[in-house]
């Protein structure tokens, strides 16, 4: 598998399509702050067409507190550090390989960190995803990430992005979990061994 990062207008149609042609539960291109998606090509030889994309940008806001707790964590620490949380949004394949999964996220896991440098000058520490429709993350576990928990679920209407809403924004936004759409929780700590024995703040 090779993983190719998107630069073009051409490749980034390219995303577009395969998200809303192909994605099974969120097949929408859109979001918010941050974004670097790759395009997936079984190999990387001549007239390789893509089989798929993956996708990282800005973290969430709020944080579900699973997150909060997993990283031992307040909500300003949270804050101090998140430039250099990624959550993979996309994950979206036109057909399926065989071990293909496994080989993508461990690129991702290499390519992510040195893309996030080069692009926002921050240190990428953390990965997360949030997985719903139904599925269980059998792809993330096989590479090791860790459940930490689900989301408190939200009806479709209000389960929109406030990471750039000020206070009086996110108190008008606020509405009470309902419990629909819940989605798992992934996290993948990305740092060496050296770097884990400090703390992330």
């Amino acid at each position: 598998m090779f993983l190719e990062q998107v630069r073009t207008q051409e490749q980034k149609d390219a995303v577009k399509y395969i998200i809303e042609n192909y994605h099974s539960y969120v097949p929408t291109n859109a979001s918010v702050g941050r974004r670097i998606d790759w395009l997936i090509y079984e190999h990387d030889g001549f007239g390789a067409r893509p089989v798929g994309m993956i996708g990282i940008g800005s973290s969430v806001y709020p944080p579900p507190k699973d997150i909060l707790i997993e990283m031992s964590l307040s909500m300003e620490q949270y804050r101090e550090i998140f430039n250099s949380i990624a959550n993979n949004w996309r994950f979206c394949m036109i057909k399926s390989i065989p071990n293909a999964g496994t080989q993508i996220l461990k690129q991702l896991r290499t390519l992510a960190p040195i893309a996030w440098k080069q692009k926002y000058d921050d240190d990428l520490k953390i990965l997360i995803t949030f997985v719903a429709g139904g599925n269980n993350g059998a792809v993330y576990l096989a590479d090791n990430w860790k459940i930490i928990g689900k989301t408190s679920g939200l009806p479709d209407h209000k389960s929109s992005s406030m990471k750039w809403d000020n206070a009086e924004q996110l108190k008008e936004k606020f509405v009470k979990p309902t419990g629909e759409n819940q989605k798992l929780i992934l996290f993948k700590d990305i740092r060496t061994k050296r770097e884990r024995k400090k703390s992330l703040v």
